[in-house]
């Protein structure tokens, strides 16, 4: 009996603990918000999920600075489609972050919580990868911070490998190259797309292709908005081509 009144209490208290993790992860987040609104004079801001975003992009930029200016655009034009009824300044805030960066343990702790769904945490992956690759290429310190917002968002080392496939996909295919070495390098991605590998059957890809179907396709994204139709139609587009790269290779 006694060791059941144990186990019960070691429960009580990981719960207790867990809820004090979480209300301290809060008061962090809080305090970054209220030091950039401090640091910017604004009204305080009524989306911290925007804040969120802002946040990362920032330590991302942080971590290569190159093509700065492509980089402000993506931003620009990506919080102006995914967050149009937020009216204070992006630039300020964003500028606050680059100075007062927050640990990413931090951001994205509050971002599991708030966002439950797998899905709803990929799309702020596709949205670093998005930003790291302006320039045409990830470096490793760019992949490195991929990696650890990837796993703290408690997100497959699978998922992430699909993502940057993704776009370095869609930058080879901008280069128009039929060089052996570039055919080479297209399967090796669509593999990675598809998330099997390179020994695998024609219905194991079939069976990878169809499940990422049920996931991607725009369909899923009906009830949306029209940004993130057009974002899963170009989503899409690339598993689209990327199976289609290996059902030539299968013939």
């Amino acid at each position: 009996m006694m060791t059941i009144f144990f186990y019960l209490f070691l429960v009580l208290v990981v719960v207790f603990i867990q809820v004090l993790n979480n209300i301290k992860n809060d008061r962090a987040w809080d305090h970054n918000l209220m030091m950039n609104e401090q640091q910017i004079k604004e009204e305080p801001p009524h989306d911290p999920l925007l804040e969120a975003y802002i946040s990362l992009g920032a330590l991302m930029v942080r971590k290569d600075s190159s093509s700065y200016r492509e980089k402000i655009l993506y931003l620009n034009s990506y919080f102006a489609r995914h967050f149009p009824h937020s009216h204070y300044d992006f630039g300020r805030s964003f500028t606050a972050s680059l100075k007062r960066p927050i640990h990413p343990r931090t951001v994205s702790k509050w971002l599991r919580r708030k966002l439950p769904q797998r899905e709803q945490r990929l799309q702020i992956m596709y949205f670093l990868a998005g930003l790291s690759n302006v320039d045409g290429a990830m470096n490793q310190r760019e992949i490195a911070l991929l990696k650890e917002i990837n796993e703290l968002l408690k997100l497959s080392a699978e998922d992430l490998d699909r993502i940057i496939a993704i776009y370095t996909q869609q930058q080879e295919r901008t280069k128009s190259s039929e060089s052996p070495s570039s055919r080479i390098t297209a399967v090796k991605l669509a593999y990675r797309i598809m998330g099997v590998s390179e020994n695998a059957s024609k219905d194991e890809i079939k069976k990878a292709y169809r499940r990422l179907v049920k996931l991607h396709h725009p369909d899923v994204f009906a009830t949306k908005g029209k940004e993130h139709q057009e974002i899963a139609a170009k989503r899409f587009i690339e598993i689209q081509k990327a199976y289609e790269i290996l059902e030539a290779r299968e013939k």
